[in-house]
């Protein structure tokens, strides 16, 4: 007998289903707008697949998005200049829902320096 296992999905991705309702597009208008086969973006969508980074590169430059803009959305990523240290040139100031921290602080900075980081 199959299981069915409730597959969660990844924050990027229902940021990603979020522009496509706040835009009033269907499944299909979507997949259009962001240049991927509907099946795919319905497997991805749902959970069955996953978005690689690549893909969402390519999603971002047809939504005319930057990918960090779809990862903080609705809120947009704004750089804001530090001149107190003159050590710190830029500052990045994201908010997120604690259980994403880790993940994104992973990304952006590699698995290797997230304990430094948090250790930090």
């Amino acid at each position: 007998m199959k299981q069915n296992k409730e597959r969660s999905i990844h924050f990027v991705v229902e940021n990603l289903i979020k522009i496509m309702n706040d835009n009033k597009l269907t499944k299909t208008g979507f997949s259009e707008k962001i240049g991927m086969p509907e099946p795919k973006w319905n497997k991805i969508s749902n959970g069955k697949q996953s978005l690689s980074v690549s893909d969402l590169s390519k999603i971002a430059e047809n939504l005319r998005l930057r990918e960090i803009d779809i990862y903080t959305y609705p809120k947009k990523y704004i750089e804001s200049k530090q001149t107190k240290n003159e050590g710190i040139k830029t500052q990045l100031t994201i908010e997120l829902k604690e259980e994403l921290k880790d993940k994104v602080l992973e990304l952006v900075f590699g698995d290797s320096n997230l304990e430094i980081l948090n250790n930090g």
